[in-house]
């Protein structure tokens, strides 16, 4: 029975020396996993801080980007000077058009005051026109 005191003693003193190992082993994977996410994350920044080499391909694609921005540029702009041509030429035709009606309506009135004439004339006979002078004969001499 002097066995079992001794046995229940040895057992009670590697309890803690059990429980101080698993808590070394349980900090130093929770240690070791900080240390490579924080090594992870310090690759990560460190590759998004590092610029990497222009590609020629994207800068001659930028090029040609902006070569066909100055082209669709150039087409509005000209697409406005033309659609500015054609809003002049559509007041200048509305202004002819204008002015054909005007010389359309003079020229009806006129019409009718030379037709009225002409009826006034034909109603009147009884007046009757002189006889134009005789022409002078001139005598050679």
């Amino acid at each position: 029975m002097t066995d079992e005191p001794s046995t229940q003693a040895r057992q009670r003193s590697a309890l803690p020396l059990l429980v101080a190992i698993v808590a070394l082993i349980v900090a130093g994977g929770g240690l070791w996993m900080s240390y490579n996410n924080a090594k992870t994350i310090s690759a990560t920044q460190h590759r998004a801080a590092v610029a990497p080499p222009p590609d020629p391909a994207i800068e001659q694609i930028k090029q040609t980007l902006a070569s066909v921005q100055e082209t669709v540029q150039g087409i509005q702009a000209e697409q406005q000077r033309q659609a500015e041509r054609v809003g002049d030429a559509q007041q200048k035709a509305s202004a002819q058009q204008g002015e054909q009606k005007l010389i359309s309506d003079q020229l009806g009135t006129l019409s009718a005051r030379v037709n009225s004439l002409e009826s006034a004339r034909a109603e009147s006979p009884a007046q009757t026109p002189q006889p134009a002078p005789a022409p002078q004969r001139r005598t050679k001499r």
